[in-house]
């Protein structure tokens, strides 16, 4: 069993669902994630192993991080930023579905799951590219002009195991 997961990783390894949930600019870069970091997801699930049986590649980092010269927002960061106003409820919610470009075919996004690593991994961070707001082939054209608009910073990491992440 390697000591790092992904460790020379490079992004034409990654599958072409993994590469074009990228924007192509700046372009993604592959960093090292230590033991103790943690990252979170909005998910419909309570657990790390979704009903495919697989844990998602797919996240965010829970502490702000500095991806060469961007500084890339956190947990903190992004609720302070897409805080509730006027005693209303969901706006963070509602922020991370559009600027993760999440659809709700996907993920119902119902709770917060977070996790932390337990050995060093390697993934992917990078903008997250648009995604058409209604992905469903039972209805084809249907609302095919709507779009979330991405751009929020996800971190990729392929082949994730319950030997290098736990949930908090």
């Amino acid at each position: 069993m390697p000591d790092e997961l992904n460790r020379g990783l490079s992004f034409s390894a990654l599958t072409k669902e993994q590469q074009v949930s990228f924007h192509p600019s700046p372009v993604p870069v592959l960093i090292k994630f230590e033991a103790g970091n943690c990252v979170y997801k909005w998910s419909d699930y309570g657990t790390l192993v979704n009903p495919k049986g697989k844990i998602s590649e797919y996240w965010f980092s829970w502490k702000s991080l500095k991806v060469v010269d961007r500084e890339i927002d956190g947990f903190k960061e992004f609720r302070m930023r897409h805080h509730n106003r006027g005693g209303g409820v969901g706006r963070p919610q509602q922020a991370a579905r559009a600027l993760g470009a999440v659809t709700e075919q996907w993920n119902g996004m119902n709770a917060i799951l977070k996790a932390q690593f337990l050995r060093p991994v390697w993934g992917f961070v990078g903008r997250i590219a648009a995604q058409r707001k209604l992905d469903d082939p039972k209805h084809p054209g249907e609302q095919e002009n709507v779009y979330f608009i991405g751009g929020a910073y996800q971190v990729v990491i392929p082949n994730l195991t319950m030997e290098f992440i736990k949930k908090l």
